[in-house]
This record gives C-alpha cells, sequence and structure tokens, in this order.
C-alpha cells in the first residue's frame, strides 16, 4: 500500500508553502482517491501555490477503508522550486512515509538540476546486481513532485502531442529512472461542482530504470514491461503548468487508478503560510 500512496504523492505534487515572488498566484486544491480493480485504498489531500516563476508543494496521503486492515500506510511530502521556460527547476525535496514499523525520509537539496544536498533513510542496501548510483546520475534531473509538474508555452491545453513529447529524468533519492512519454489523445473530462470539467491531455508513458536498481527483482522487471502506464495531464487555471488528472498504472491485481476527486484553482494576491 506504501508503494500506491507513494505513486500518489508524485502525481499529486501541488501543495501549500510560500512563494518568494510577489503578484498574483494560484492556490490550487485537490483530492484524489486512490483505487486497485476499482476498490478505493487510499486518498490525498493535496493544496498548492504558482507563480509565473515559482512552485511550491505539501501533500499528505493515506490508506482508507478496507485496505487499513491489511497496510495502514501514510506519506507526506513536501517540494518548492522555480519554473523556467520549458521546465521544473527544484530546489527542494522532502519526504516521509511510514507503513507499519517501516519508514523512510529523503531530504534533497537542488540547484540547477542538480543534488547539491543529500539525506536518505535507509540507505540503498549493497547486492553484487545493482545497478551502482554514479555523480553523473544526480544531474540533469528533476525530483517526483517536478516529475509531474508539466510547463507549457502558453495557459490551456496547448499542443497535446507537444505536452507528451518528452523524457523525465527523475532522481528519488535511492534510484535514478526515466519516465518516457508519448501523446495517445486529447479528451474532454465532464464533471460537475468542484470535480475537473474540460479537457485533458493522455500521454503513455514508460518506465526506464538508469541507476540504484536490481533487475532480478520481478517489481522492476514488471514495471520495464509495463505497457499500461498512462497519465492525464489537466492545465491550472491561468498558468502555462499541467498536473496530471489521472493516473493509470496496470498490475496483476488489476488497474491502479489514481484520479482528482476534487479540483480547483483561485487566483489570491495573498501568499499563504507554511503549511496552511
Amino acid at each position: 500500500m506504501a508503494h500506491a500512496v507513494g505513486a500518489l504523492v508524485g502525481a499529486a505534487t501541488l501543495a501549500t508553502a510560500a512563494i518568494s515572488p510577489a503578484g498574483a498566484a494560484t492556490t490550487f486544491e485537490a483530492t484524489y482517491a486512490i483505487s486497485v480493480a476499482r476498490l478505493t485504498i487510499g486518498t490525498a489531500e493535496a493544496k498548492g501555490r504558482f507563480s509565473d516563476t515559482a512552485y511550491a508543494a505539501t501533500i499528505t496521503g493515506n490508506t482508507s477503508g478496507i485496505s487499513r486492515l491489511v497496510s495502514d500506510a501514510r506519506a507526506l511530502l513536501l517540494g518548492e522550486g522555480r519554473i523556467a521556460t520549458d521546465r521544473p527547476l527544484p530546489e527542494s525535496y522532502d519526504l516521509e512515509t511510514r507503513e507499519g514499523d517501516f519508514e523512510t525520509h529523503v531530504r534533497m537539496k537542488l540547484s540547477a538540476g542538480a543534488v547539491s544536498d543529500l539525506l536518505v533513510i535507509p540507505r540503498l542496501s549493497q547486492h553484487p546486481d545493482r545497478i551502482p548510483l554514479e555523480p553523473e546520475h544526480k544531474r540533469n534531473i528533476v525530483d517526483p513532485v517536478a516529475a509531474f509538474l508539466v510547463v507549457a508555452e502558453t495557459p490551456g491545453i496547448g499542443d497535446g502531442s507537444r505536452i507528451c513529447r518528452r523524457t523525465i529524468k527523475v532522481f528519488d533519492g535511492w534510484q535514478r529512472f526515466d519516465i518516457r512519454l508519448a501523446y495517445k489523445q486529447t479528451r474532454k473530462v465532464d464533471g460537475s461542482g468542484d470535480a475537473y470539467d474540460g479537457p485533458v491531455v493522455v500521454c503513455t508513458a514508460r518506465y526506464v530504470p538508469v541507476a540504484g536498481h536490481r533487475m532480478s527483482l520481478k517489481a522492476t522487471r514488471d514495471m520495464v514491461e509495463n505497457e499500461r502506464l498512462e497519465v492525464w495531464y489537466a492545465p491550472v487555471k491561468n498558468r502555462r503548468l499541467l498536473v496530471p488528472y489521472r493516473i493509470l498504472i496496470g498490475t496483476t491485481y488489476g488497474d491502479l487508478v489514481i484520479v482528482a476527486t476534487r479540483f480547483v484553482a483561485t487566483e489570491s494576491d495573498v501568499k499563504p503560510a507554511v503549511g496552511n
């Protein structure tokens, strides 16, 4: 269950913290539901704040319903950074997860796309078949928060094929991997109230391990071979940003689906306090 919460944490990427630039910013709030084979196993509450030049995020996720009888998993993630012309430039990333008695912690500082300081607990275990992490694997990367933040040329849905035509190079503190996106379609999502209503860009995705992984593990091989991976991107109102509305990951137990049941963006000139 921790993997499902972790996937949601990476997907939502959008929450509350102070943004340094003055002027108008967009406050984003969303609720995401996690299900496997149409059985709800978890939820997350996300809040975000974006300006033209910066982003900040925090999100809490946890298992829910009957899944809690099997595994009680919780996750907290924070990230912030700058928004460049065509990509996010993360500056800090923090992750805490707990499942039963097992906990993980990541504290990462970044500058110009490179890791400048890193603390991870636990450390990677030593195995002969583990692909070693080298210094170059910590350069020209984004963290898992920034990985799901797409910077477009203009506000709105734009050119779907251009949105999806990218390879996202991710370092999570333990492993370096690529997410290769490709355009599938642009479609309309119907929603009412605080649910999202509008166009989304659907990208297929492939997972490509680079370093820190063990190819002997079935979980790694399954992800490499998995052709049932999708990310649906929705635009953030009045910003050159798109964020995941829905993520689909095929598993042997059925599809793992992460979808926004609430998706609200409002404009404000007032900066929020950290953690609000």
